[in-house]
């Protein structure tokens, strides 16, 4: 459009998308996937330490089983929470009041 309408106004054949931005930030993602990981190593490293006293092996597979979890916690949160952005996302463009 050379008149200065946007692209979805007055007729154009470009739809109206949702802008970016609308609570989905990058920043937000990493401190919440990232706390997460720190809140499991907070509550497994009592555990670990224990566990290295009675017996290093076991103090060893605490460890491997904290870093999994640690792992898991991180794409759990991760996971949640594009999928919540994109659900917003997809409502906002249909139309339809997000859940």
């Amino acid at each position: 459009m050379t008149d200065g309408t946007p692209a979805g106004e007055a007729g154009g054949n470009v739809p109206d998308t949702p802008q970016p931005g609308s609570g989905f930030s990058i920043a937000k993602l990493a401190f919440y996937a990232l706390g997460a990981g720190v809140l499991v190593l907070a509550i497994s490293v009592p555990i670990i330490v224990l566990l290295a006293n009675w017996s290093p092996i076991a103090g060893l597979i605490a460890a491997l089983a904290a870093v999994v979890a640690m792992i898991a916690a991180i794409g759990t949160v991760a996971n949640r929470m594009v999928n919540r952005a994109r659900a917003d996302l997809l409502a906002a463009r249909d139309g339809h009041p997000s859940a």
